[in-house]
Formats: structure tokens, C-alpha cells, sequence
């Protein structure tokens, strides 16, 4: 049985989101994406030289655990 598992989670709650010429709040799971391209992003223009793993570990082995309502 193949097993999936988040390894990078974001926010895709309230997100500020360009639509049709405005800008609107929207949530959902397609918010969440943004967020984590455009730390990878950052990522690879200063070390361009990196692998997608080695980006992956940057980002897994330097992220926090968000504190949400006094709960983690």
C-alpha cells in the first residue's frame, strides 16, 4: 500500500488572493501551494547550485511548528 505524507505543509487559510482585477480572501488547499514555490524560489536564486533535495531539507529542517489558538 502506497502511504502519503506532508512533508511541507503552508497556510491555505485567509490568504489574499488576485482575482479578476481585485483581490479577495480565499481559502482552501490550492492557497497553500503559493507560499512554499515562493520560499523555494528564494531559495534557488541565492543557491542556485542546490538539488530539489537539497532545497526540500532547507525548507524541512528549518520550518516551526505554528502556534493556532494556544495549540499546535
Amino acid at each position: 500500500m502506497l502511504e502519503l505524507r506532508p512533508d511541507i505543509s503552508a497556510p491555505g487559510v485567509i490568504i489574499l488572493a488576485a482575482m479578476r482585477g481585485s483581490y479577495q480572501l480565499m481559502s482552501g488547499t490550492s492557497m497553500a501551494c503559493p507560499p512554499v514555490s515562493a520560499v523555494t524560489g528564494l531559495l534557488k536564486s541565492v543557491h542556485p547550485d542546490w538539488s530539489p533535495a537539497m532545497l526540500k531539507s532547507a525548507i524541512v529542517t528549518t520550518g516551526i511548528w505554528a502556534l493556532i489558538d494556544g495549540q499546535y
